[in-house]
């Protein structure tokens, strides 16, 4: 793909984001659809989010994904909202349009759309282990698919607890306890979601949970898909658990946020292909 003077940019903002493949799969996609936009990763420092998000606007770039610590924090800088953002109270993906900054959560659909992939029913509790971006995007994604009862673990239980008051509601029973608990309630839990960087590199040996914790009929999806197969991920295999990983709520998120760039559907067997490649080739490069 040529770079001129007519290449517009897409990005990530975040902290950290070398673990993010994200310009791979949103490059290929450019490229084979022949569009003059990249897509750049910039790692950014808490202080400077407001002037960074002032100079992409002045930049007029087409718009940016947004990753941790961000995703709540974002929107106080933003213009507009829509629907998904305003009941998640979370952006991952924003667009610049007639020079307003307009915020969007495509991590709904990423998560929603790799449990319906489950081969098990969607029912019971559901355990959400983490407080942050992600575990907001995890909480509608559950509630659009029927669930009644969800809990919240997290280090700092206060944060489990403003999650709650957020999304409690008449048709949904929730509940938040600290992360030294969680055991008593993933044992008793149908679906488990890791939305924390626990067990992604450089930290790939932790885990929120053991075998002993996982449920043998439950579902457990872990956002993280750095490495692959995460240490939760082999503990769930262990347990006889039913296991998903990051790669296809991450594809997911990523097609909508290209499609709202674009208007242009993405190749997701390309975006695939070239993911898998990534992890591989990253893989080969930290051993």
């Amino acid at each position: 793909m040529e770079i001129n003077s007519e290449t517009r940019l897409c990005c990530l903002i975040g902290h950290p984001v070398k673990h993010s493949i994200s310009p791979q799969l949103h490059n290929s996609a450019f490229k084979h659809l022949g569009l003059n936009i990249v897509y750049l990763s910039f790692d950014i420092e808490s202080r400077y989010l407001r002037r960074v998000v002032e100079g992409l606007k002045s930049l007029n770039v087409v718009g940016f994904n947004v990753t941790i610590p961000y995703k709540v924090a974002i929107i106080k800088l933003l213009d507009v909202l829509d629907s998904t953002a305003k009941e998640t109270r979370a952006v991952n993906t924003v667009v610049l349009k007639n020079n307003e900054l307009i915020g969007y959560n495509t991590d709904v659909e990423g998560i929603k759309r790799s449990l319906l992939d489950s081969r098990n029913t969607l029912d019971g509790r559901a355990l959400i282990i983490g407080a942050g971006g992600a575990a907001r995007a995890a909480v509608v994604a559950l509630k659009n698919l029927g669930i009644k009862e969800i809990v919240i673990a997290n280090r700092r239980i206060w944060r489990a607890a403003a999650l709650v008051r957020i999304f409690k509601m008449n048709d949904l029973e929730m509940k938040s306890v600290s992360l030294a608990e969680v055991g008593r309630y993933s044992r008793t839990s149908s679906i488990i979601i890791n939305a924390t960087p626990i067990g992604m590199w450089p930290r790939q040996d932790e885990t929120p949970l053991s075998s002993n914790d996982i449920p043998g009929n439950s579902t457990v999806l872990d956002l993280v898909y750095n490495p692959l197969k995460t240490k939760l991920l082999e503990e769930a295999e262990k347990a006889g658990a039913e296991t998903i990983n990051g790669l296809k709520p991450l594809i997911e998120q990523a097609v909508k946020s290209f499609e709202l760039w674009t208007g242009l559907h993405p190749p997701r067997d390309i975006l695939w292909r070239v993911a898998e490649e990534a992890l591989k080739k990253w893989g080969r490069d930290e051993d």
